[in-house]
């Protein structure tokens, strides 16, 4: 017996005729060019992030901060970067995806000058602040414009290669910032970091368009540009909204953690020195690289061959989560270098998995003209809920450094971040069912069409 096809949610059954024209409109080329380019942005937003990792030491030395003070200052980033999400998601489909993305990409760059020309502890602050707001709705923005090149079935490994840019910014680019810093000051990193994204926005200029599946004109998608929005609030209740936040929350405040004080871990706990700490940033990295390719590739293949994203997106995707968090707890259960970062490797690169899924099952969800928009607010409500990470583990670490025992203190905040893994990833395979939803949202949209009339 042969298993019929189940359709995305975010495109009609088609015909014979409807589907060779969407083939036809899908231009792989056009799509990679695209992709690799956001990719290139991806990667630029996290080396923002990851210069404070990688200046630690020395800054809190010359600076005189405690590891609170220096938590508090990379949570900044994360406190206005929801907020401006959220404010973002108002008008999220109805600004051009080109103009959007260089002029934040700008904004980050200029806001790398000050410290270069007068740091201080005030001042990192308040670039930082800023530089959260500019960077809010980046990861919304990139990945709806990615999702218009990719109908639904093939939005999985597109979307695992974004999610890669942190990983691709600390195994390419950290060792040689950490090369930078040691040559010459830790303020140059941020320089260096502002070069490069002087030299991706004017490539982006000249490369970056949406594209065929995409908001506006698309036919490909559950509704026409011109028919009735879905309600908000629908979608906000549904239970893929809702893992999609969990999820998201608990491998946002494990990145921030990792990108703040994984450096910091590795000369104070592991012994490293500056240099070869700066070069080691990336390593935990590479199982997430490999992991997110291949479950982005064989959730899309999955897809293609009839699976359910209910299965495929939701279920797979909260295990691996999970079971990120079950390696980091067990940190404290093995000594010496290797294997922590074995352990670390597994946890990180597992638990990052799950991004490959997030958005493309919360985005299968909605109409094609609301896909910024609720990424923009589920980013938003994530991003509020992660802020806090990485100045909690600030005071876990200066408590620890009080009892003389930092080795124990860096142990503990990776078990914390086990657990919340644990539990995001629980939720996420106990509420995400795209084909549910989907059916929900459309329903609800239906309605409000014929209460609206023609």
């Amino acid at each position: 017996m042969v298993s019929e096809r189940v359709p995305p949610q975010d495109e009609p059954a088609t015909t014979d005729s409807t589907a060779a024209t969407h083939s036809e409109k899908h231009r792989p080329i056009t799509a990679w060019v695209v992709t690799l380019m956001l990719l290139g942005c991806t990667l630029i937003a996290y080396l923002d992030k990851a210069i404070l990792g990688l200046v630690a030491q020395p800054a809190m030395a010359d600076l005189g901060l405690s590891a609170a003070e220096f938590g508090s200052i990379s949570s900044a980033a994360g406190l206005l970067g929801p907020a401006a999400a959220l404010l973002y998601s108002v008008v999220a489909d109805r600004l051009p995806v080109k103009a959007t993305l260089f002029t934040l990409v700008m904004v980050w760059s200029l806001l790398q000058f000050p410290v270069f020309f007068a740091a201080s502890g005030g001042l990192l602050l308040a670039t930082r602040f800023i530089l959260g707001a500019a960077e809010g709705p980046t990861g919304p923005v990139s990945h709806a414009a990615a999702y218009s090149w990719w109908p639904n079935e093939r939005r999985g490994f597109p979307t695992a290669l974004l999610t890669t840019g942190a990983s691709l910014g600390k195994l390419l680019f950290a060792p040689l910032l950490a090369l930078v810093i040691a040559a010459w000051n830790w303020e140059a990193g941020f320089l260096a970091v502002a070069l490069l994204g002087f030299a991706w926005a004017p490539a982006w200029l000249f490369l970056g368009r949406e594209g065929p599946y995409g908001q506006a004109g698309t036919t490909t998608g559950t509704v026409t540009q011109t028919a009735p929005r879905a309600p908000v609030r629908t979608i906000l209740l549904t239970g893929t909204f809702v893992g999609y936040v969990a999820a998201f929350t608990a491998s946002s405040m494990l990145v921030a953690v990792v990108l703040t004080w994984l450096p910091s871990y590795f000369q104070e706990a592991l012994g490293f020195s500056a240099v070869t700490a700066g070069s080691l940033f990336g390593v935990p990295s590479i199982s997430a690289m490999v992991f997110l390719y291949l479950y982005g590739g064989w959730s899309d293949r999955r897809l293609r061959k009839g699976a359910t994203s209910r299965i495929v997106r939701g279920i797979w995707g909260g295990v691996l989560l999970a079971l990120g968090g079950v390696f980091l707890t067990a940190l404290p259960l093995v000594s010496g270098a290797v294997l922590p970062m074995a352990l670390l490797m597994m946890g990180y690169g597992l638990a990052m998995t799950v991004n490959a899924v997030a958005s493309p099952a919360l985005v299968q969800i909605v109409p094609p003209g609301q896909r910024t928009s609720v990424l923009s607010i589920g980013v938003a409500v994530a991003g509020f809920l992660a802020a806090a990470g990485p100045w909690v583990t600030g005071v876990v670490l200066d408590a620890a450094r009080s009892a003389d025992s930092l080795a124990e203190g860096y142990t503990n905040v990776f078990m914390l971040m086990g657990g919340v893994a644990i539990a995001g990833g629980a939720l996420f395979a106990l509420l995400v069912n795209p084909e549910r939803d989907g059916a929900k949202v459309e329903a609800a949209r239906v309605a409000r069409a014929a209460r609206q009339g023609p």
